[in-house]
């Protein structure tokens, strides 16, 4: 039976891979490991893995406690600091997290993958759409909005520097979809049904039967990271992945994939 400390592959390859294989503790950069060890590397239980550990939540399944939403990656020194669980709430931890991928995402960016590989965005949509995706009911967007505008209807938090800093792809984007059809190609509209799926199954996820507009805004920034997940998992299973690309930059193209589909109203709700 598969127990607390059963990771999957999928799930160590995106823990290390949006870590940048660093320590995720504030001002540390320690390398997690190399091709010889990964001894610096702790992978730390947010919440706790065995009874009696820190934070630990009687109500969480071992299947949970193993997943990546509930492990960091910390060095040795920095995973000893954190058992503190007065000052390291799984809020605060689960907030490290989010902080240390997002600046890992900076640098990615800054590292301008799309330079390094110009297919970059095909190659990720050329997966996406290799996969049988179901038809979803779809609703014309009716009200013209600036992205401030559905950033604050939604209530869009820790996401928001991503959307902000992401919105310059969308001139690519365009560029990208119009060649499609003007090559007959229908890869806009599945890669656009791809992720309006991710994000109809996210709400049944995480909201169940209440999905009002209150807990939509509740759980967005939730929302919107599940969505990446679900798209980094139809890349990883792609029938059509044959070729390598570097996690970070698959996740770099999702990124910019999942903003576009926020600004079509594909992710979240329209403001009205």
């Amino acid at each position: 039976m598969a127990g607390p400390r059963s990771y999957t592959r999928k799930t160590l390859k995106r823990l290390f891979g949006l870590a940048c294989n660093r320590c995720s503790f504030p001002g540390c950069e320690e390398i997690m490991s190399d091709e010889h060890s990964a001894k610096s590397s702790n992978i730390c239980h947010i919440e706790a893995a065995n009874e009696g550990g820190e934070r630990w939540n009687k109500d969480m399944t071992d299947l949970q406690r193993a997943d990546y939403d509930n492990l960091l990656l910390l060095c040795v020194r920095h995973h000893d600091i954190t058992n503190d669980v007065n000052v390291y709430t799984v809020d605060k931890l689960k907030a490290m997290k989010k902080s240390h991928e997002q600046e890992m995402e900076r640098r990615t960016s800054n590292a301008r993958p799309l330079n390094k590989r110009p297919s970059l965005l095909t190659d990720v949509i050329n997966k996406i759409v290799s996969t049988d995706i179901e038809d979803v009911d779809e609703e014309p967007v009716t009200n013209s909005f600036s992205i401030e505008d559905k950033i604050e209807f939604n209530h869009v938090v820790t996401n928001k520097p991503l959307i902000t800093e992401y919105r310059v792809y969308q001139g690519k984007i365009n560029a990208l979809y119009s060649e499609f059809e003007r090559g007959g190609s229908a890869k806009k509209q599945g890669v656009l049904r791809a992720i309006k799926l991710m994000y109809v199954r996210a709400k049944g996820e995480l909201l169940g039967a209440d999905q009002s507009i209150e807990n939509i805004r509740k759980h967005a920034d939730q929302l919107i990271d599940l969505v990446r997940r679900k798209l980094h998992e139809i890349i990883d299973d792609s029938a059509n992945n044959n070729s390598s690309i570097a996690y970070e930059d698959v996740e770099f193209a999702v990124s910019i994939l999942v903003v576009d589909g926020f600004l079509r109203c594909k992710i979240l709700e329209e403001p009205k």
